[in-house]
């Protein structure tokens, strides 16, 4: 409490804070959660090394097919909504940051709001928010639209107001870049129905959803070859003659991974492009199982289990990692399906 900055004395309302603590020459970036419980406070810390930097983008894990779409048909578009969703933890900031360190070139003006700044990247005009200051979201984001920028780069959907004011500045001709909680992409488009925003305003401003996942890494000192459980099988819905005929892995244990079988970790991509008959659903307010079943087709979208599998398939992870950290979907391609969207080249 004493180092984050807390109130000491406080024991009845939630807190929050940061710790900067440096250790010989590298910078750890702590963010503190006080919870108060029935039984005392909870104290959660997120450690962020700022050491690592920003990543670039081949780095982040997307199967080349994938990374290649998102390239051409995201990062490349001039103007609209790009919206990075998943649960705390998942590396949305880290996402988020290489997409926009990529978008990061001469005459480009980007220009973010922040709670708080996580990295600090040469050619950026970074904001962090403080509402004790005067400088809430609301005020910052309609500041930010007057200081002529190509790029805007909201921290955090929070509420209908952001939405409001991210989507708004997407409808004068600016890329705006943003965070969101939901767990998948479909889901964010749900959300902001929900929100009260108009359909005709999602529909025409938000060009691509990019749900994500982190998933360990097999450690590659010992690695071996695995067969799938029949619990794996079952709760993947894979066909168990398909799972016979392909070469799944594993981490044994060793000394470089403390015997945990993993290191390291990889991105889980869901990546919804938004074309013109998702948009018409979503002017219809359909349902997320019909935008979902037709984003299959229309899109071909590929959904987070599937992702998972595709890198378990690589022997990048476990299928164990993908049943505990992807959403379970009702309808999935064959595995023949997914390892050959997997090996396809840029």
């Amino acid at each position: 409490k004493v180092l984050c900055n807390g109130d000491l004395a406080e024991r009845r309302r939630h807190q929050g804070g940061r710790i900067v603590y440096k250790l010989a020459d590298e910078q750890v970036d702590m963010r503190v959660s006080i919870f108060v419980t029935v039984h005392g406070e909870n104290i959660v810390i997120r450690i962020l090394n700022k050491q690592t930097g920003v990543l670039p983008i081949e780095k982040l894990g997307m199967l080349p097919a994938l990374l290649q779409r998102y390239k051409d048909y995201v990062l490349e578009v001039p103007t609209g909504v790009v919206l990075f969703t998943g649960p705390t933890g998942s590396g949305k900031t880290t996402s988020l940051y290489s997409s926009i360190n990529y978008s990061n070139k001469p005459g480009v003006k980007i220009i973010t709001a922040e709670d708080p700044v996580e990295y600090l990247v040469d050619g950026l005009v970074q904001c962090s928010i403080d509402p004790g200051a005067g400088r809430d979201f609301e005020k910052t984001l309609r500041e930010i639209v007057r200081q002529d920028p190509n790029v805007i780069v909201v921290g955090e959907i929070r509420d209908k107001l952001t939405a409001g004011i991210a989507i708004e500045a997407a409808l004068t001709g600016h890329k705006v870049f943003a965070t969101f909680h939901t767990e998948d992409s479909i889901g964010s488009l749900i959300r902001l129905l929900d929100m009260d925003i108009e359909t005709f305003l999602i529909s025409s401003t938000v060009v691509c959803v990019v749900a994500q996942r982190l998933a360990r890494c097999i450690c590659p000192d010992c690695k071996t070859v695995t067969t799938p459980s029949a619990y794996e099988i079952r709760t993947l819905e894979l066909n168990p003659e398909d799972a016979a005929r392909h070469v799944f892995y594993r981490g044994a244990g060793c000394h470089k991974c403390n015997r945990t079988g993993y290191r390291g970790r990889v991105g889980l991509y869901e990546l919804l492009m938004i074309n013109s008959s998702i948009r018409e659903m979503v002017l219809e307010k359909r349902s997320a199982h019909e935008i979902r079943r037709h984003a299959l087709q229309a899109v071909n979208l590929y959904g987070l289990q599937e992702d998972g599998i595709a890198k378990a398939l690589l022997g990048w992870t476990t299928l164990e990692q993908v049943i505990r950290h992807t959403p379970r979907v009702a309808e999935q391609r064959s595995l023949d399906a997914i390892l050959a969207f997997a090996q396809q080249t840029a």
